[in-house]
């Protein structure tokens, strides 16, 4: 590998480690991939894999389509290269968008953020206990509310020296108030109280706007793919 393929290797295991323990679900590995059992999602396994070479996606090909629930994503740049090795497999594409980014935790802000409003309450609360069975050190979710009104939350996990996020969602009723930019800053602080140096997202296309503006980059874009069938009842909903 060079060295830019063996970093985004290296970001996507944290990435896939973080993220599983923070959804709490089974995984387990295979020669050149991760997999998660999605009981949220159909109940099967999601594969990920990270610049895979044609005879590694081929293997990880032949256990994605056993199931026409199953999915596969692939981190790497060459999005026309993983779709063309998808078809031959009888796969297709879902979606490109998604992004996995990257911020150096050095460059962010460790202070809880200011709500500047009253009627606001910011919680924050330990996923598991200190020695809860889980790959992370720490896991932590955060909201803000208002009333009964859960206007924007999240979660991020501790593991080694990087600072996994997920699940940034904000009140569709109440987007472009900075709720996100806020839960962001809260988990961030929360995160910085550990000796963390890398943070890591799976960003939507509306999520990468603000964390660019928080100085995230991107890392590798994100290839879904599915099995042919799946695809033709996607397009038939």
């Amino acid at each position: 590998m060079t060295d830019g393929a063996t970093e985004l290797a290296d970001h996507v295991t944290a990435w896939f480690t973080g993220w599983s323990a923070l959804r709490s679900y089974q995984s387990r590995t295979g020669p050149g991939f991760f997999a998660a059992l999605r009981f949220d999602r159909r109940g099967d396994w999601e594969y990920f894999t990270c610049t895979p070479t044609p005879s590694a996606f081929a293997a990880v090909a032949s256990e994605v389509t056993a199931s026409k629930q199953r999915a596969l994503s692939v981190f790497g740049p060459d999005i026309h290269g993983y779709v063309k090795l998808a078809h031959r497999s009888g796969m297709g594409m879902v979606s490109t968008s998604e992004q996995l980014m990257v911020c150096a935790m050095e460059t962010q802000d460790n202070q809880d953020p200011f709500l500047g409003d009253p009627e606001l309450v910011l919680t924050v609360r330990r996923i598991g206990g200190r020695h809860s069975d889980s790959a992370c050190q720490a896991r932590f979710s955060a909201a803000i509310l208002h009333g009964k009104t859960i206007l924007a939350s999240g979660s991020v996990g501790i593991y080694g020296e990087y600072a996994i996020f997920d699940g940034l969602e904000t009140n569709a009723a109440h987007r472009r108030h900075g709720f996100g930019m806020l839960m962001m800053k809260t988990l961030t602080a929360r995160a910085l109280d550990y000796p963390v140096t890398t943070g890591l997202i799976l960003a939507s296309t509306g999520g990468q706007r603000l964390y660019y503006k928080l100085g995230w980059r991107s890392l590798s874009p994100v290839t879904v793919l599915v099995p042919k069938e799946r695809l033709a009842e996607m397009a038939r909903l």
